[in-house]
């Protein structure tokens, strides 16, 4: 099973390049440099980087798609969130298998550690293209120490500061000049941003529309980190389609990684053609809710409202669902009643859908 939009730059026939390493070695501060916009969250804490993020670049005349994973692991016991962990990594294995070329990121700080062998037989046993990443060489001092690397049995290696930007323009001349020139579809696709409160079943519906188990699912709020976009095909039409982090009363938002989530959600929003909404219907439509479909009308986007769950309303009659009298100016928007988990009503919803792109 492919990864994410990996699929859809497949059919395009775009190289795909993956940056690869172990947690904390700057892989989404390089996936930034190099995408020259602030696309993936970085944060000093391990594993920030869940599902694998991806955009397109276009370098020396030549188009391909990057994609940051997240950090290699081989022990998940010491993370809280283990049933995530393990959902990363099968993610990341499917990024590597899926790739023409590895970026493979070392910290040149603390040099070839163990965990950096390992991770070096697990990329050679797909027999990859790899260009290794001497990351943090913020000078002469840490660039001189790349001879390190060496013992990794990789060829091509380069010394770079994601920070600085230090000869990211270089590593980009490496890779175009790995790939060949391919012309991309001049096709426009609408696009959809799925949005709500945590735990509202946005991923699930996600998966479902993309047919393919792409975003990582879990009962643990704020699973979702980055968003998550892939290519999907209804009737004859086609949209990209993006699961956003869980939306969570102002208040309750932490500092860091959650906060940095949020604006990507809500960049998400503000670039999309349609939103979809999904309401948890077991707990009624509340003043978050509320507050996201008013967003979205502020920003002039179709919205479309998902009532997720009806399989757990003892009558599915929309009496049984909270407040849902409450918010009038929701009601006057295509609101549907579905099951994520059942699929219920879900050829109602594609119709919908498809009438709208």
């Amino acid at each position: 099973m492919l990864n994410l939009d990996v699929k859809f730059f497949i059919i395009m026939n775009l190289p795909i390049v993956s940056i690869v390493g172990r947690p904390n070695v700057g892989k989404s501060t390089l996936f930034n440099r190099l995408t020259g916009k602030r696309v993936a969250i970085t944060a000093k804490e391990a594993g920030t980087t869940r599902d694998a993020v991806t955009s397109e670049i276009s370098w020396n005349n030549k188009n391909f798609v990057l994609i940051d994973t997240a950090g290699l692991l081989f022990d998940f016991y010491c993370f809280t969130e283990e049933e995530i962990e393990r959902k990363a990594q099968d993610k990341l294995a499917q990024s590597i298998s899926s790739s023409d070329i590895i970026l493979f990121v070392l910290d040149s700080k603390t040099g070839v550690t163990p965990e950096d062998k390992k991770a070096a037989s697990l990329i050679r046993k797909h027999a990859k293209d790899v260009i290794v990443i001497w990351n943090k060489a913020d000078d002469l001092k840490w660039e001189n120490k790349i001879d390190e690397a060496d013992e990794l049995g990789f060829g091509v290696k380069i010394a770079t500061s994601s920070i600085t930007g230090r000869r990211s323009g270089q590593l980009l001349d490496l890779i175009t000049a790995k790939i060949p020139l391919v012309e991309k579809p001049k096709e426009n696709f609408k696009k959809i941003s799925i949005i709500g409160r945590p735990n509202a079943g946005k991923s699930t519906l996600f998966n479902i529309l993309a047919d393919h188990d792409l975003a990582i699912v879990s009962k643990i709020p704020g699973t979702t980190r980055d968003t998550v976009k892939y290519e999907i095909e209804i009737g004859s039409k086609k949209a990209i389609i993006v699961d956003t982090a869980g939306f969570r009363r102002r208040g309750k938002v932490e500092v860091g990684i959650e906060k940095f989530s949020l604006l990507r959600a809500v960049e998400s929003v503000y670039g999309s053609d349609i939103v979809i909404l999904v309401i948890d219907a077991t707990e009624g439509i509340t003043r978050t809710d509320a507050h996201l479909g008013a967003m979205v009308l502020e920003k002039d986007k179709q919205l479309m409202i998902v009532l997720n769950k009806i399989d757990l309303l003892k009558n599915k009659s929309a009496l049984e669902i909270k407040d849902f009298e409450r918010y009038g100016f929701l009601r006057k928007h295509p609101m549907i009643g579905i099951s994520a988990k059942t699929q219920e009503n879900f050829e109602l919803l594609l119709s919908e859908i498809e009438k709208r792109i």
